[in-house]
Order: C-alpha cells, then structure tokens, then sequence
C-alpha cells in the first residue's frame, strides 16, 4: 500500500492492446490486503490496475472462460451501486476535443455496452446501467511529465477547488492529459491507462489516468489513425476511458471482480472490438452513442460478460430485442450507378417480432425503395449529377413492436469526384497476315463521361510490335465522343494473339480499355 497526506492509494489497474501482439511486459506487483479476507479465491493474483497496456504490450485475449463459471471471480469486496464520472482536464485542451469526451461521458450511461457492467455485482446489488457525468475541472498545469505522485497530488487539488463539488465515495476521478504531456511510470511504454483507489479527508475515492497519445507514438494507444470523430488521439482515449470506467465499476477498491491471473472485466478484452462498420468518414467504428440529432460513433474495446460462461461482447440485455446492421460502404459517381445495400436484423434473446426499416438520405441522395420490411431486405442508393465528392452518412431507422423498439444504423455512400470510362468496340478481332503489303483491323475507342465529367481526355496506345503497328484517329476526346482505333498488320508479323490497350489521361485520372487481335 502507498500512502499520501490526504489521499491513501491501494492499488493501481490499467489497460491492455488493440491488436494481439506477440509478448507482454511483465512484473506486475500483486499485494496481499486485508480486503481480501475471508475471499474464496485467494490465491487468484491481484490485480494492479494496469492491465491498460499499450499495443505492444498486451496479453493475447482468452475466447472465453479462462477458469470454471464465468472466467472472473469475485473477491467478497464491493462494486459501485452507483457510477458518478468527474473529468480533470490537464494541460492545454482544444474545444473540439473536450466536446467528443463530454459526449461520451453524457451518453454511455444507459448504452448496451454499458450494461455489460450489470453482469456483476456485490451481497448488496449489481451494477446499475447508469453513469452521471457530475462535473469537471481544469488545471492548465505547469509539468508535462508526471509521477505517479503528481497524479495524486492534481486529483487531490481538483477535489480541494470544489469545482467538483464533495468528495464522492461512487465517483471515478478521472484525470485526462492534454497533448504532450506524459506520465513517468510507462505511459506509452507500458499502458494507456490506469485506475486507483484512495481517501480524501476521510472519503473513498476512485481515480484515474488516462492519458492522449499525440505525437509519435500515436500507434500505440490507438486502434486507427484515421478515426470516427477524426481526432485519432481522443477517440483512442475513449476506448481507454470505457476500459477504465468499466473496471471501476465493477472493481472499484481491489477486492471486487477479476480473474486468477489478476485481469479485470476490461483487461480480459482489451485491444478487441467485435464487428464494425464504416463511419461516414471512412474508418471503423463498432457503436453510436447519443440520442437521434446528437449521435457520435466510436470504436470502442469490448468488455467481458459475467454471464454464459463469459465472453467478450459489445452490448447486453436480458430483454427481446434485435441488433440492426447494414452492410459495408458504396463508391459510386454523381448521376452514375447505384450502390447496393442489405439491411439484416440479428434477435436476441428470443426477439420474434416484425421489422420495419425506413431509409432517410438527405437531399441530393435518392433511396430505392425507402421502407423495408422483414429481418433482411435491400435497397440502392445513387447521387444526383451535382453532388459534391465525399462520405454520406445515410440513417436508417429499424422499428419493432409499434415503435417500442427502434434502432438506428446508417449506411456509407462514398461519393466520387466526376470521371470517365474508355471502351474498346469490338473487343477483338481476327486477320490474315499478307504475304506482303498490309492488312487492317479498325475498332472504335469511346471516351464515357461519368457523374457530369465535361474535360477533354488524352489518349495513348501500346502493344505494338515487329509488323503489328497500332494508331489512333486522334490523340484528343471530348467525353461522349469516339476515334478510331487501327491495327496496321504486314508479312513481318508473327501469327498469334496480342493485346492493344488504350490508356485515356485527364488532369491526374487515368482509365484504360484493351483489345485483342489475332494474327493468323
């Protein structure tokens, strides 16, 4: 055990990796504690509360129990009937990043994955599905590289500001750096995250650390580079915080819920994430969170059920319900074809009910057909001529039980910049070789226009050979416009088939189209 002046620490526990890298840092320091007596698993190790590490340092995660029952035992101690977060901003902190935390802090109360947490509980009671985000504290802070004793000292005055309002026994302190500032006891190195426990002036406390990976060792506390809220750093930090929040919960003072190799609920999933589906920005995500209108995805690690046998997994409920899905991203040009799509309802728990789905694009995106029914049906979407290139984020709204149950998804339309197509008419072609002179094959190159493209296109030819002599009727074609193609063929030309490809050139886009011609 530690101790401070005014705020006793117990015990550390963290995170672990994305990905399943090959090795683990080891030497975690197990302590006895009086906590523990009286438990029924006494010899299962402690945990430490580091089990947050960084990519390349975690454990491989186990498919499921580890140990009889469920994979995690519990310890005789306490978990949280109640979950109240505290946010203590450290360092220097953008709005736009504050403002994706905050959502998450405000929206994970509540959310399937959240209620994973009430698989476990004390001789008092489980695990509410309920986080209150109470309040938050900034502290611009002098140190970019902080002890462990620091982190005690700066929570410590957070509370003593009373932006934070009264020591609270249910809440989890959690302290968040900004960028550039680091932690010296292997932040980066080691983990991504840790949480603790304490007194201050006679209350228990729980706490945290969790800190933002910007700079050049981003990798190795995030699962992507490019990420839902297109800030990498603060959406890996969510995936963190949730590992965290989790483990407190449900492991608030080290004699809670964890396993015989002393791993947490989100130990044992740290660095997996189950199914995802592509943000309208192009990375992955695997959950929203939000009520409709303030909607944010995040890829977020799965956590370990405390039912079935354990498993890791991204939501719960012991309700009839279904899981909504929709298959991956379109790329299609403005006024070109149509993207095809599947939407696909999953029951759970014994859900039978009839499904509706409705797809809502916004202007300038046409739905074909726009209300579905059953738990699998098929729609297109296709852009009009005008609209601009990007990603599109198409809701759809899956509806059960006359509305009781409603669910949200929303598909990816990648939109392509205007561009064209070169086609090739006939395909191939067949000639005699002349015992002398020159024989001609001719075919006609078309130059498509695609979503509104109006440039002229170069064009270039190649495949020529001893004999055999390709040319163009013109180096230059306005779209929708053709040239002819000519295969010069004379008495030194080999019998055989050989390939002619047209390549089409316009500012940086390149599009090509081949013929055969076979010289007998």
């Amino acid at each position: 055990m530690r101790n401070s002046t005014s705020l006793m620490v117990a015990s550390l526990v963290a995170l672990a990796s994305f990905m399943t890298p090959p090795a683990m840092l080891a030497a975690e320091n197990h302590e006895s504690n009086s906590h523990e007596e009286g438990n029924s698993h006494e010899n299962d190790l402690r945990p430490t509360g580091r089990g947050n590490h960084t990519r390349e340092t975690a454990r491989a995660v186990p498919s499921g129990a580890v140990v009889s029952g469920n994979g995690i035992n519990f310890h005789n101690g306490s978990v949280l009937h109640s979950v109240n977060l505290y946010y203590i901003w450290y360092g220097t902190w953008p709005q736009a990043s504050k403002d994706i935390l905050t959502h998450f802090a405000s929206n994970i109360g509540g959310s399937p994955y959240f209620a994973i947490n009430t698989t476990y509980g004390d001789a008092t009671a489980n695990v509410p599905n309920a986080v209150t985000f109470v309040a938050s504290h900034t502290d611009t802070g002098t140190s970019t590289a902080l002890s462990d004793a620091n982190i005690l000292t700066i929570v410590q005055n957070a509370i003593a500001s009373g932006d934070l309002g009264p020591a609270d026994p249910n809440g989890l302190y959690m302290l968040l750096t900004g960028p550039g500032v680091t932690a010296t006891s292997g932040f980066l190195t080691q983990y991504c995250g840790w949480h603790d426990w304490g007194a201050y002036n006679g209350t228990n406390i729980q706490y945290s650390f969790v800190g933002n990976a910007t700079g050049s060792h981003l990798t190795s506390c995030v699962a992507q580079t490019s990420s839902p809220n297109g800030d990498a750093a603060i959406d890996g930090m969510v995936s963190v915080m949730a590992h965290e929040l989790e483990e407190t919960a449900t492991d608030p003072r080290g004699a809670g819920w964890y396993d015989t190799k002393g791993e947490e609920n989100g130990d044992k999933c740290a660095w997996t994430f189950g199914t995802t589906y592509t943000a309208p920005n192009g990375s992955k995500a695997n959950m929203t969170l939000g009520p409709a209108g303030n909607q944010r995805n995040y890829l977020i690690q799965q956590n370990w059920l405390n039912a079935g046998g354990g498993s890791c997994v991204l939501s719960y409920t012991t309700s009839p319900d279904f899981n909504a899905t929709v298959s991956g991203a379109q790329t299609v040009a403005p006024g070109g074809t149509s993207g095809n799509y599947t939407v696909t309802a999953s029951a759970i728990n014994g859900f039978t009910g009839a499904i509706s789905w409705k797809v809502t694009p916004p202007l300038g995106i046409t739905a074909t057909p726009s209300t579905l029914s059953g738990n699998s049906a098929t729609f297109t979407l296709a852009a009009t001529v005008n609209l601009s290139p990007g990603t599109y984020a198409i809701p759809i709204t899956a509806t059960a039980n006359n509305g009781a149950l409603t669910h949200t998804v929303n598909a990816s339309l990648v939109v392509s910049a205007p561009t064209f197509s070169v086609t090739i008419t006939p395909s191939s072609a067949t000639v005699t070789r002349p015992a002398s002179g020159t024989t001609t094959a001719t075919f006609t190159v078309k130059v498509n226009p695609v979503g509104g493209f109006t440039s002229s296109v170069n064009l270039s030819v190649s495949g020529a050979g001893t004999g055999f002599t390709p040319s163009l009727g013109s180096a230059s074609v306005a779209p929708g416009s053709s040239t002819t193609l000519k295969v010069t063929v004379s008495s030194a030309a080999r019998r055989t088939t050989r390939t002619v490809t047209v390549f089409g050139t316009a500012g940086g886009t390149s599009h090509s189209a081949s013929a055969n011609v076979t010289v007998q």
